[in-house]
């Protein structure tokens, strides 16, 4: 059967010459290299200056991940009766407001661990709307036959701040504190609702019926995700590997920072390895599945992004340490950033366009919701066991996520329907 024709008439040079495609992904740029300077030091406040212990660590990514559970299936009936665009520059706003306020309460001696849980939970909130709204705003914002690309290169978003990111935090949080160097994040905020108000492209209102039923709305949502095979095995994936991959993130900070007694700047500095891992996968998958199409892809993608995590628990402390888990990390992150755009891909793709939203919350509430899970049992796991103990787990729950992933609704995908 051949490629995906599709994925062979797209042109990465025409994307980028559409004006607003070019400030939503400008926008989003800038704002997820923010995100993760955040993501780098809420638990570094929590390690290095608050003295938490591992539960704490854990909870905090809990707390920022809880909202992932039930609040994107009401968040997709929502979003699926109005324009996104709206949504996602009043959540640009509302973050702006709540980062600011950590280095606020910091500068005034104001600042606890209860307080990090609230600004984890409130800015995860904003998080699950803006993040529903912008996935699925992009299927109305590029035709079908760029789409793989557009993922792609949002996806790229995320690899380049995942590199830049912590190495910066490090180095900011060196010269202004942690929390001082949260400031940069919520400029970055700001400067991604500017770019979302200057795109030109409206969306068509979706029609708003008297009638509206939100329980059968709410099931449409659940059987986009559950009865169509294809997706329903990817968030089976997607589910497990969050949850070991959210273990790996809370263990190996604890276990690099606090049991190795690395420099946090040093710790950025083997993160940045993870984004340029990221670039590579979101990059180089299109190319891949025009050559092999999206089920072989996918499969390709999953024997790095699974095993390569064995390699950080070998770190020993020694000057060896950077290239270990360097190695591992990218490795891994290249694999899981090209798988990310396949599943993307493959959700928008085979689900109508008057779904998406309900069909991306569904889906984010089943895997996202894993992380939370993840993240607080890694927390007591380290206390109880150690954090290289964990990172020795976390791992084996990767490989099992494989299963599902390799299954033949996955393996044997090589073209995609368009269902507008």
């Amino acid at each position: 059967m051949a490629i995906d024709a599709a994925a062979k008439a797209e042109s990465p040079r025409r994307l980028r010459s559409q004006r607003d495609f070019r400030r939503f992904w400008t926008g989003d740029l800038v704002s997820q290299f923010g995100s993760r300077i955040t993501e780098f030091v809420l638990p570094l406040l929590v390690v290095t200056v608050l003295d938490g212990s591992g539960t704490q660590v854990g909870l905090l990514q809990a707390c920022y991940m809880a909202p992932f559970f039930l609040l994107p299936l009401f968040a997709g009936v929502w979003l699926d009766r109005r324009t996104k665009r709206p949504v996602m520059i009043v959540m640009d706003f509302g973050r702006f407001v709540l980062v600011m306020a950590v280095p606020l309460l910091a500068l005034f001696g104001f600042l606890t661990l209860p307080l990090l849980y609230v600004v984890a939970i409130a800015g995860g909130v904003m998080t699950v709307l803006y993040d529903i709204a912008a996935t699925s705003y992009v299927p109305r914002l590029v035709s079908a036959q760029h789409l793989t690309s557009a993922n792609s290169a949002v996806s790229v978003n995320l690899a380049v701040s995942a590199t830049a990111g912590p190495g910066l935090a490090g180095w900011l949080s060196g010269l202004f504190g942690p929390a001082g160097t949260l400031v940069f994040d919520g400029l970055s905020y700001l400067t991604s609702a500017n770019a979302l108000l200057l795109i030109r492209h409206r969306e068509v209102v979706p029609e708003r019926k008297a009638d509206r039923d939100p329980r059968r709305e709410l099931t449409e949502g659940l059987h986009a995700v559950l009865r169509n095979p294809p997706v329903r095995a990817l968030v089976t994936h997607a589910g497990i590997y969050n949850a070991g991959s959210a273990m790996i993130v809370v263990a190996f900070l604890i276990y690099f920072v606090r049991v190795l007694g690395h420099d946090p700047a040093v710790y950025g500095a083997v993160m940045v390895a993870s984004g340029i891992g990221g670039i590579v996968g979101s990059l180089g998958i299109p190319i891949l599945i025009r050559r092999l199409g999206y089920g072989r892809s996918l499969l390709v993608s999953l024997v790095f992004s699974t095993s390569s995590y064995f390699l950080l628990p070998l770190a020993d402390g020694g000057s060896g340490d950077i290239l270990i888990c360097g190695i591992g990390l990218f490795l891994g992150v290249t694999g899981s950033a090209s798988g990310s755009v396949i599943a993307l891909t493959v959700r928008q793709r085979s689900t109508p366009s008057a779904l998406h939203a309900r069909m991306n919350a569904s889906y984010r509430l089943i895997s996202f919701g894993m992380l939370s899970i993840g993240a607080g049992t890694a927390g007591f796991l380290v206390d109880a066991f150690g954090a290289r103990a964990v990172l020795f787990l976390a791992p084996c729950l990767l490989v099992l996520s494989a299963v599902p992933a390799a299954s033949r609704p996955i393996r044997t995908l090589r073209t995609l329907p368009d269902l507008g």
